[in-house]
């Protein structure tokens, strides 16, 4: 064992590079993820530590899938040595002792390095990214301790797996399967015609249409939700895609040009003996392919689409509090800006009362799956303010008559299934005991003074000057609100931002301390019946640490530090997906080497008759580049497409339309598919180097 592994260094390297560089990846990942640099900035319990998570788990998956390719090419390049020790006399169980060790020899060494090596590249990208961008978080980077215990645990899966597939191939009980591994073909048994690819192509079709768009389409036109069995279609769209490769791979007619076809007959031939392992390898690198660009997709189509809704803001400060709360007064303020050398201009503030409405519950779902709507008398408490208010708020003309009211919305706001805009008819006057009829007359468009999505308990309201006098001294449920807006110019806007949420958070009254979602007549409700209300002690929010997303209805919008944080967001988010579409896109490049090196091993016997009959260095490197060129363009192809498509898909699916934000990121999405696939053609002009000079044709 000894001699051979010196004999075939270049496979051990190759064995031990790929648990390294696996056991790396990994490692300066979770190194990454579990530091406080990234665990302060990502919420708890948020959706984006969630996406987080989930996508890890496809890198982790990625990892193992080439790990597994390596181990398979490795010990069928050792398959030989064993079958001839085992010709001469050698006991299986001792050879099968010794490849074990042998094994577990290059494993723990490459994982140790591997370990070693991902915690310093943490340590490095960490440090780097730190200076970069220091206002990402006042937290430093440092290596953690949970962190390292899950590289452990997953270098120890790894090992196991190692294990396992070592046990595997000597469990074979036939000296000649061992011999002639090398030589293993898997061909193709079954007849393949056209109907299969046009069975492929609309079972792919099918699949993503009923998986995806029909469930969206139904629920938006009949109200009725499915269920979660529809996402069974999406295995319909994998079956069609296996259908599209085995075609790609057994079907070769002469048709009109029958030249052609006895031109590349050999190479078909070859294709149809390892039919069932390329097929594999190629659905195997589409879907790898499909999770990276998932990975990198994820940072812009949600960056710009935060960019392109904090330029929609008119004011650069935008504040509101409950009467019961004090210190924030225009001189206040004046003063606390003056210390960071600003002035504040265009400082205005406006009275907003609180009134219980009325609404269409759509929450819940009968039965049947069909979307339960159910008018309430009293729904929600919403946010009104007089027209004069706004008028002098926005610099907007106004005209509206008394018993009609206007929502205040962004200008692309629209309805949805869930939320229309006309919901509220009525308000209660609690302290007369009678409702107030009110008729929805159309929206006013003002960014920075819509609250949240300003629908349901987030909505705003203007009413006529008339109106609000009667609503207010109808009204004493709730507390009255204060809406500031203001601009500044000169100075540091961005400490006087985090120094104005670090006092703001900091003296919010109790009644302030909600999430986003909370809202206090569902509140009282649920307590005079003796429930307990969901929303309840939910609020998430940091006033020492406001690059934190924080869940807070009361979070004031400060658009100096929304830009320079959500730049620094975005750069958390893009290095930790950046690292997923690495692991992916390393698990393609060596699935397909791997597959490339299969295709070289099965190819040698028969290039070497076709040789001696007489057969070319240049015919014989033609079919090899036919042959590997099958392992990369087609996944390619359909990787890269499938998943620009269902991007675009998603994207139009939202709303029915295309923004310029996204259209904004399908072009930053296709300039990221043409790099992926710059790097298959790279990886493809690589395994053709190494595979033709393996056999000599160089």
């Amino acid at each position: 064992m000894g001699k051979t592994a010196k004999r075939n260094r270049s496979q051990y390297n190759q064995f031990r590079f790929c648990i390294g560089f696996a056991v790396l990846l990994i490692t300066s990942y979770l190194m990454m993820l579990q530091s406080p640099m990234i665990q302060q900035t990502l919420p708890e319990g948020g959706d984006s530590r969630k996406q987080i998570y989930m996508i890890f788990a496809l890198a982790a998956a990625g990892c193992i899938v080439f790990v597994v390719y390596a181990t398979g090419l490795f010990l069928r390049y050792k398959s030989r040595e064993i079958g001839v020790f085992l010709a001469l006399g050698a006991d299986k169980k001792r050879i099968g002792r010794a490849l074990s060790a042998e094994i577990c020899r290059c494993s723990l060494f490459a994982v140790l390095i591997g370990i070693l090596g991902g915690c310093a590249l943490a340590w490095i990208i960490g440090t780097v990214f730190k200076k970069v961008m220091p206002e990402v978080t006042t937290y430093g980077f440092s290596l953690s301790a949970s962190g390292l215990i899950m590289s452990l645990l997953y270098a120890a899966a790894l090992l196991i797996i190692l294990a396992v597939l070592a046990v595997r191939s000597m469990k074979r009980s036939n000296i000649m399967d061992i011999l002639n591994e090398q030589r293993k073909q898997e061909p193709l048994k079954k007849m393949v015609n056209t109907g299969y690819l046009i069975r492929g192509t609309v079972f792919l079709v099918l699949g993503v249409l009923l998986g995806f768009v029909m469930p969206t389409v139904v629920v938006n036109l009949t109200k009725h939700y499915l269920g979660a069995w529809t996402n069974l279609f999406y295995l319909l769209a994998l079956v069609g895609l296996y259908q599209i490769l085995v075609y790609s791979i057994s079907c070769h007619r002469r048709g009109r040009n029958p030249e052609k076809y006895y031109r590349n007959v050999i190479s078909y031939g070859m294709l149809k003996f390892q039919g069932r392992s390329i097929v594999r390898n190629m659905l195997v690198i589409t879907l790898l392919l499909m999770g990276s660009l998932f990975a990198v997709f994820y940072v812009p189509v949600n960056n710009v689409a935060a960019g392109s809704t904090l330029s929609a803001y008119e004011s650069m400060y935008a504040y509101f509090y409950t009467e019961d709360m004090e210190g924030f007064s225009k001189e206040d303020v004046e003063k606390m800006a003056s210390n960071y050398g600003l002035e504040v201009e265009n400082f205005r503030e406006a009275e907003l009362v609180q009134a219980v409405g009325s609404g269409v519950n759509r929450d819940n779902v009968d039965e049947n799956g069909d979307l339960e709507e159910i008018y309430e008398e009293k729904y929600r408490v919403y946010e009104f303010i007089s027209a004069s208010d706004f008028e002098r708020m926005t610099g907007q003309q106004t005209d509206i008559e008394s018993g009609s009211y206007y929502m205040i919305q962004r200008s692309d706001a629209e309805e949805s299934l869930f939320f229309h805009f006309d919901d509220m008819d009525q308000v209660y006057l609690d302290r007369e005991d009678r409702f107030m009829t009110l008729q929805y007359e159309g929206n006013l468009n003002y960014a920075s003074l819509v609250q949240g999505r300003g629908f349901d308990s987030e909505a705003r309201f203007v009413v006529s000057d008339e109106d609000y006098d009667e609503i207010r001294r109808g009204t004493g449920l709730f507390p009255r609100e204060i809406q500031v807006l203001f601009d500044s110019r000169g100075g540091d806007e961005l400490k006087f931002s985090e120094e104005f949420y670090r006092q703001f958070g900091t003296a919010a009254a109790e009644d302030m301390k909600v999430c986003g979602a909370y809202d206090q007549w569902a509140a009282m409700q649920a307590d005079a019946s003796g429930e307990e209300y969901g929303y309840a002690d939910m609020v998430s929010y940091d006033p020492e640490n406001p690059i934190l997303e924080a869940d807070w209805q009361y979070e004031p919008r400060l658009i100096p530090m929304e830009e320079a944080y959500g730049t620094a967001s975005y750069a958390v988010f893009l290095m930790l997906f950046l690292y997923v579409a690495a692991v992916c896109l390393a698990s393609v490049g060596i699935v397909a080497y791997a597959r490339s090196q299969s295709v070289g091993i099965s190819s040698a016997p028969v290039f070497s008759d076709l040789e001696k009959l007489g057969a070319s260095h240049g015919y014989l490197c033609r079919l090899l580049r036919q042959q590997i060129r099958k392992v990369y363009v087609l996944p390619t192809v359909l990787g890269c497409t499938a998943m620009w498509l269902f991007q675009f898909l998603l994207l139009n699916m939202n709303d029915g339309r295309l923004t310029d934000s996204e259209l904004q990121t399908m072009l930053i999405c296709t300039a990221v598919t043409l790099v992926a696939a710059a790097y298959q053609f790279v990886s493809y002009r690589f395994s053709l180097g190494k595979v033709t000079g393996m056999l000599g044709l160089k």
